[in-house]
Protein backbone atom coordinates (compact mmCIF):
# COMPACT_ATOMS: atom_id res chain seq x y z
CA UNK A 1 0.00 0.00 0.00
CA UNK A 2 2.83 2.38 0.91
CA UNK A 3 4.65 1.58 -2.36
CA UNK A 4 1.45 2.25 -4.34
CA UNK A 5 0.88 5.55 -2.54
CA UNK A 6 4.51 6.60 -3.14
CA UNK A 7 4.20 5.76 -6.85
CA UNK A 8 1.03 7.82 -7.13
CA UNK A 9 2.73 10.80 -5.47
CA UNK A 10 5.70 10.53 -7.84
CA UNK A 11 3.38 10.43 -10.87
CA UNK A 12 1.45 13.43 -9.60
CA UNK A 13 4.68 15.37 -8.97
CA UNK A 14 5.95 14.66 -12.51
CA UNK A 15 2.57 15.66 -13.95
CA UNK A 16 2.68 18.94 -12.02
CA UNK A 17 6.18 19.67 -13.27
CA UNK A 18 5.17 19.09 -16.91
CA UNK A 19 2.06 21.20 -16.38
CA UNK A 20 4.12 24.04 -14.95
CA UNK A 21 6.50 23.90 -17.92
CA UNK A 22 3.62 24.00 -20.37
CA UNK A 23 2.07 27.00 -18.59
CA UNK A 24 5.29 29.04 -18.56
CA UNK A 25 4.73 32.43 -20.15
CA UNK A 26 6.99 33.91 -22.77
CA UNK A 27 9.67 36.25 -21.41
CA UNK A 28 10.43 39.75 -22.60
CA UNK A 29 13.77 39.96 -24.41
CA UNK A 30 13.66 43.68 -25.17
CA UNK A 31 11.52 46.82 -25.04
CA UNK A 32 12.13 49.76 -27.36
CA UNK A 33 10.59 53.22 -27.59
CA UNK A 34 10.44 55.58 -30.54
CA UNK A 35 10.70 59.37 -30.28
CA UNK A 36 7.42 61.27 -30.56
CA UNK A 37 6.36 62.20 -34.09
CA UNK A 38 4.45 65.38 -34.89
CA UNK A 39 2.32 65.62 -38.03
CA UNK A 40 0.23 68.47 -39.35
CA UNK A 41 -2.76 68.40 -41.70
CA UNK A 42 -4.50 71.49 -43.05
CA UNK A 43 -8.13 70.62 -43.87
CA UNK A 44 -8.87 73.95 -45.56
CA UNK A 45 -10.49 74.91 -47.87
CA UNK A 46 -12.80 71.89 -47.75
CA UNK A 47 -13.15 72.06 -43.95
CA UNK A 48 -12.52 74.99 -41.66
CA UNK A 49 -9.88 73.47 -39.36
CA UNK A 50 -6.42 71.92 -39.25
CA UNK A 51 -5.05 68.98 -37.26
CA UNK A 52 -1.88 68.44 -35.26
CA UNK A 53 -1.11 64.88 -34.18
CA UNK A 54 1.49 63.63 -31.70
CA UNK A 55 2.31 59.91 -31.90
CA UNK A 56 4.87 57.45 -30.58
CA UNK A 57 5.50 53.71 -30.74
CA UNK A 58 6.63 51.05 -28.27
CA UNK A 59 7.92 47.62 -29.32
CA UNK A 60 8.15 44.60 -27.02
CA UNK A 61 9.92 41.43 -28.19
CA UNK A 62 9.33 38.04 -26.54
CA UNK A 63 11.56 34.97 -26.42
CA UNK A 64 8.92 32.84 -28.18
CA UNK A 65 9.24 34.87 -31.38
CA UNK A 66 6.19 37.08 -30.83
CA UNK A 67 5.97 40.84 -30.54
CA UNK A 68 3.62 43.60 -29.42
CA UNK A 69 3.80 46.97 -31.17
CA UNK A 70 1.91 49.75 -29.39
CA UNK A 71 0.99 52.91 -31.29
CA UNK A 72 -0.33 55.84 -29.24
CA UNK A 73 -1.53 59.14 -30.66
CA UNK A 74 -3.35 62.31 -29.68
CA UNK A 75 -4.86 64.69 -32.24
CA UNK A 76 -5.60 68.39 -31.67
CA UNK A 77 -7.12 71.19 -33.69
CA UNK A 78 -6.33 74.90 -33.22
CA UNK A 79 -3.15 74.01 -31.32
CA UNK A 80 -1.21 77.04 -30.10
CA UNK A 81 2.30 76.84 -28.61
CA UNK A 82 3.70 79.81 -26.66
CA UNK A 83 7.02 81.18 -27.92
CA UNK A 84 8.67 81.93 -24.55
CA UNK A 85 6.98 79.45 -22.16
CA UNK A 86 5.89 75.83 -22.09
CA UNK A 87 2.23 76.82 -22.24
CA UNK A 88 0.03 75.26 -24.92
CA UNK A 89 -3.65 75.18 -25.72
CA UNK A 90 -5.80 73.42 -28.26
CA UNK A 91 -8.92 71.36 -28.84
CA UNK A 92 -8.35 67.65 -28.36
CA UNK A 93 -10.23 65.87 -31.13
CA UNK A 94 -9.21 62.22 -30.76
CA UNK A 95 -6.80 59.97 -28.90
CA UNK A 96 -6.12 56.27 -29.24
CA UNK A 97 -3.88 53.38 -28.24
CA UNK A 98 -3.55 50.37 -30.55
CA UNK A 99 -1.69 47.14 -29.82
CA UNK A 100 -0.57 44.93 -32.71
CA UNK A 101 0.44 41.31 -32.04
CA UNK A 102 2.35 39.03 -34.38
CA UNK A 103 5.59 37.14 -34.91
CA UNK A 104 9.07 38.43 -35.70
CA UNK A 105 12.55 37.41 -36.74
CA UNK A 106 15.74 39.24 -35.81
CA UNK A 107 19.48 39.26 -36.39
CA UNK A 108 22.42 41.44 -35.28
CA UNK A 109 23.17 44.30 -37.64
CA UNK A 110 26.23 43.64 -39.83
CA UNK A 111 27.70 47.12 -39.33
CA UNK A 112 26.75 48.09 -35.78
CA UNK A 113 26.76 45.62 -32.87
CA UNK A 114 24.36 47.84 -30.90
CA UNK A 115 21.66 47.46 -33.54
CA UNK A 116 19.25 44.57 -33.94
CA UNK A 117 17.50 44.17 -37.32
CA UNK A 118 13.94 43.12 -36.51
CA UNK A 119 11.37 42.05 -39.11
CA UNK A 120 7.77 42.24 -37.92
CA UNK A 121 5.24 40.07 -39.71
CA UNK A 122 1.76 41.36 -40.47
CA UNK A 123 -0.20 41.38 -37.18
CA UNK A 124 -2.58 38.54 -36.41
CA UNK A 125 -4.39 40.34 -33.59
CA UNK A 126 -5.31 43.98 -33.00
CA UNK A 127 -6.52 45.49 -29.71
CA UNK A 128 -7.41 49.17 -29.62
CA UNK A 129 -9.11 51.78 -27.48
CA UNK A 130 -10.38 54.88 -29.22
CA UNK A 131 -11.11 58.36 -27.93
CA UNK A 132 -12.24 57.16 -24.48
CA UNK A 133 -15.43 55.85 -26.08
CA UNK A 134 -14.89 52.18 -27.02
CA UNK A 135 -12.38 49.34 -27.31
CA UNK A 136 -11.93 46.49 -29.80
CA UNK A 137 -10.19 43.11 -29.79
CA UNK A 138 -10.10 40.92 -32.89
CA UNK A 139 -9.61 37.83 -30.69
CA UNK A 140 -12.72 38.61 -28.63
CA UNK A 141 -15.05 40.12 -31.24
CA UNK A 142 -18.72 41.02 -30.82
CA UNK A 143 -21.40 42.43 -33.15
CA UNK A 144 -21.31 45.67 -31.13
CA UNK A 145 -17.64 46.06 -31.98
CA UNK A 146 -18.46 45.32 -35.61
CA UNK A 147 -21.03 48.12 -35.71
CA UNK A 148 -18.49 50.64 -34.42
CA UNK A 149 -15.99 50.12 -37.25
CA UNK A 150 -18.33 50.14 -40.25
CA UNK A 151 -16.99 52.81 -42.65
CA UNK A 152 -19.08 56.03 -42.66
CA UNK A 153 -21.32 56.79 -45.61
CA UNK A 154 -20.03 60.35 -45.78
CA UNK A 155 -18.72 63.39 -43.87
CA UNK A 156 -20.25 66.67 -42.73
CA UNK A 157 -18.78 69.31 -45.06
CA UNK A 158 -18.67 71.93 -42.28
CA UNK A 159 -17.06 70.00 -39.44
CA UNK A 160 -15.64 66.92 -41.12
CA UNK A 161 -17.60 64.70 -38.71
CA UNK A 162 -18.28 61.20 -40.04
CA UNK A 163 -21.87 60.31 -40.92
CA UNK A 164 -22.75 56.77 -39.83
CA UNK A 165 -24.58 54.29 -42.02
CA UNK A 166 -27.15 52.94 -39.57
CA UNK A 167 -28.33 50.19 -41.96
CA UNK A 168 -24.89 48.72 -42.69
CA UNK A 169 -24.10 45.17 -41.54
CA UNK A 170 -21.54 44.90 -38.70
CA UNK A 171 -17.99 44.15 -39.73
CA UNK A 172 -16.47 40.83 -38.76
CA UNK A 173 -13.19 40.53 -36.87
CA UNK A 174 -11.61 39.26 -40.10
CA UNK A 175 -12.72 42.36 -42.00
CA UNK A 176 -11.40 44.70 -39.35
CA UNK A 177 -8.09 42.84 -39.04
CA UNK A 178 -7.67 42.92 -42.82
CA UNK A 179 -8.07 46.71 -42.75
CA UNK A 180 -5.55 47.15 -39.91
CA UNK A 181 -2.95 44.49 -40.73
CA UNK A 182 0.04 46.43 -42.03
CA UNK A 183 2.55 44.83 -44.38
CA UNK A 184 5.70 43.17 -43.07
CA UNK A 185 8.15 45.81 -41.89
CA UNK A 186 11.80 45.80 -40.81
CA UNK A 187 13.13 48.14 -38.12
CA UNK A 188 16.49 48.66 -36.44
CA UNK A 189 16.26 48.45 -32.67
CA UNK A 190 19.10 50.07 -30.72
CA UNK A 191 19.85 47.71 -27.84
CA UNK A 192 22.06 50.25 -26.11
CA UNK A 193 19.49 53.07 -25.96
CA UNK A 194 16.38 50.81 -26.04
CA UNK A 195 15.02 52.85 -28.93
CA UNK A 196 14.12 52.77 -32.63
CA UNK A 197 13.12 55.32 -35.22
CA UNK A 198 9.39 55.90 -35.64
CA UNK A 199 8.34 53.47 -38.36
CA UNK A 200 5.79 54.27 -41.05
CA UNK A 201 3.34 51.37 -41.34
CA UNK A 202 1.81 50.44 -44.70
CA UNK A 203 -1.90 49.69 -44.38
CA UNK A 204 -4.33 48.32 -47.00
CA UNK A 205 -6.31 50.92 -48.92
CA UNK A 206 -10.00 50.70 -48.04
Amino acid sequence: MKKTLSLILVVLLVACLFSACGAEEAKVTGMYLSPAKLSYQNMRPMYNYYLTTFAHQELTLMDDGTYCLIVSDACFSALELAESTNDAKGNERTNSVTKYYGTYTSKPNDLDEDLLDVTLSAPTRVVTTYDQTYWLDTDNWTDEMGKLVVPPKGFDTTTGTAIKDENAAPWTAEQYLASKAYSEVTIQANQKTCSFDFVELSFPKN
